[in-house]
């Protein structure tokens, strides 16, 4: 980057901690650190729980995959509108009486302290695993980016989010949330205007929609049901709706944001605003993938978007290298003149030269991600190198540091949050609970602050010892569906099953979580490296040797703890 860009980023960075942190004279109790004495505006708090989510893992790891799959990512969002109505419907009324600070509080007083503990720890698990992802998503590109070490880039993401996260507490987070937000967006109608503006004039928007579509490439619904799919309408309405209703209804990084705001009417607004834009939103995101896989079929691309030069150390391997690029560079000019006269013609021969053109370009890179993979004995994916690369080359000096801060606000927006609720948690549920509400508001003021640091500090230092993912977006999603599941079943039983105990709802949880874990190592499909899951042989028709995805985990959580939680109430009505 240039010096115009690094001082742009410099003073994003410098303005985000004075941001955050100035609200911290506003936090001298835990009401103020933690809630914002529940004075948050509703669309402050709608536009937090819209940047917790849309992280730089949106940034990055979407666009990525839109631009080597297509646009059936969306189907996984389909079930939002309905979890919300959901959760503004139920759990927003349940919350608002109790006036609560965490999700975990309410079941107490039905469940009993073990089934409150069990909940809250199983959500310091899942988050604190989580947060080490969430910081490591950006550092890998943005080390890229900014030619830093890697280690360097994550501790810079680590510290600063930590610093105005401990000082502010939940105002400086929602504050700063607000104005990332906004970069963020900027950031991505930006790159979408400057890839149409330079599209060849022949082609045009309308031209690159009809070369993607040729592809494939615009294909957004799925309406076969095939469990072994990660994308389809099936398992983005059915699986991810208990994604979904457990991520924003249960999970303390979503329901602390509407606990800041004064009333239910406000929390709703919050929650609904974000129903009815997170699929506009993720659509525009994976279309702007779309067009980025279009813009390079007439610019310039590396074989490989991770690793720009070549890789071969021995002579062989050379060879072979330098063979492959050769063939990918015939097939790149090849591909771009198809598609010119695809798009003059639009006949179905010209269509299906392109088509076949397209083909050809992609088994030379494939190769040349095949043969990277081979030297460095790790699988070699560059899913997440992809529109970093497009940042880098091809928008104008100035705006780059821009866009680079708008990534760093997509991660700092999802940290800060993830910092907040894990302190919450950690006092509320398990300091303050435990030890009894004896100290006085500035012992836990500093406390929570302490606390803070510490999970943030913990979550750099798993980021530094984490090695590459495949598509972050999708490792986030997967290790949230071993836990949400589960922790919905609970909340279940509390909202509509009257004769569910405390036993009954802890055995269930537990049996939820147990379920999970033994259908992973069961049916686990080793021949895949991911986390999809092997059917048994003797339920499905001859010849069937799919794996089922993971959003699936989901429901088979809750049904196994409401099944269970309902069972053992009826067995011991009674707790002791």
């Amino acid at each position: 980057m240039s010096w115009i860009d690094w001082s742009v980023l410099l003073a994003f960075l410098a303005y985000t901690i004075w941001d955050g942190t100035r609200r911290g004279k506003d936090a001298s109790t835990i009401e103020g650190y933690l809630l914002a004495n529940r004075s948050m505006p509703w669309w402050a708090a709608g536009l937090s729980v819209m940047a917790t989510q849309a992280s730089a893992i949106t940034f990055i790891g979407t666009t990525g995959i839109a631009y080597v799959e297509d646009m059936r990512f969306v189907q996984t969002y389909l079930a939002t509108p309905f979890a919300m109505i959901f959760i503004c419907m139920f759990l927003v009324p349940f919350f608002s009486k109790m006036k609560n600070f965490t999700a975990y509080e309410v079941l107490e007083e039905r469940f009993g302290l073990k089934t409150r503990l069990t909940t809250s720890g199983l959500f310091l698990i899942s988050r604190g695993l989580a947060l080490g992802v969430v910081i490591a998503a950006p550092s890998y590109v943005l080390s890229l980016l900014l030619g830093l070490p890697l280690n360097i880039t994550i501790l810079i993401i680590g510290v600063i989010a930590t610093a105005y996260t401990t000082v502010g507490g939940i105002a400086g987070v929602i504050t700063t949330d607000v104005k990332q937000m906004a970069i963020m967006m900027f950031g991505l109608i930006f790159c979408f205007i400057l890839i149409w503006v330079n599209l060849p004039e022949e082609v045009g928007f309308e031209g690159a929609l009809y070369l993607a579509g040729s592809l494939e490439k615009l294909t957004a619904l799925d309406l076969n049901f095939d469990l072994s799919e990660k994308y389809n309408v099936w398992s983005g309405v059915i699986a991810a709706f208990f994604l979904m209703a457990s991520y924003f209804g249960t999970d303390q990084t979503q329901v602390q944001r509407y606990l800041t705001t004064d009333s239910e009417k406000n929390a709703r607004k919050s929650l609904l605003m974000t129903g009815y834009a997170k699929i506009p939103m993720q659509f525009f995101i994976l279309l702007l993938g779309v067009m980025l896989y279009v813009f390079f079929i007439f610019n310039t691309a590396p074989a490989s978007f991770r690793a720009t030069e070549p890789v071969a150390q021995t002579e062989q391997q050379q060879i072979v290298e330098q063979k492959i690029l050769k063939e990918y560079e015939v097939a790149h000019l090849a591909r771009k003149e198809a598609a010119l006269e695809a798009v003059q013609n639009r006949n179905q021969e010209t269509q299906q030269l392109f088509v076949d053109a397209d083909a050809s370009m992609n088994e030379a890179r494939d190769a040349e991600l095949a043969l990277q993979s081979e030297i460095r004995q790790a699988d070699v994916n560059d899913t997440n190198y992809i529109f970093p690369y497009f940042i880098l080359n091809h928008v104008p000096i100035g705006i780059i540091g821009l866009i680079v801060g708008g990534i760093f606000a997509a991660a700092l927006s999802s940290i800060d949050s993830e910092l907040n609720a894990l302190t919450t948690v950690s006092i509320v549920d398990w300091y303050q609970r435990l030890k009894g509400d004896t100290h006085t508001e500035a012992h836990y003021v500093k406390s929570s602050r302490g606390v803070t640091f510490f999970w943030g500090a913990l979550a750099t230092i798993s980021a530094l010892l984490m090695g590459e993912t495949q598509s972050i977006i999708e490792l986030v999603n997967k290790i949230g569906s071993y836990f949400y599941g589960s922790i919905l079943g609970v909340f279940i039983l509390l909202l509509w099953v009257k004769r569910a105990t405390g036993t009954g709802a802890l055995i269930g949880l537990i049996s939820g979580m147990f379920s999970v874990f033994i259908f992973d190592r069961l049916f686990y499909n080793a021949t895949t490296n991911d986390y999809s899951f092997i059917l048994p042989w003797s339920l499905m028709p001859d010849g069937y040797d799919k794996a089922i995805e993971f959003l699936w985990l989901n429901p088979v959580g809750t049904a196994v703890v409401v099944i269970v939680g309902i069972t053992i109430s009826l067995i011991w009505p009674k707790d002791k």
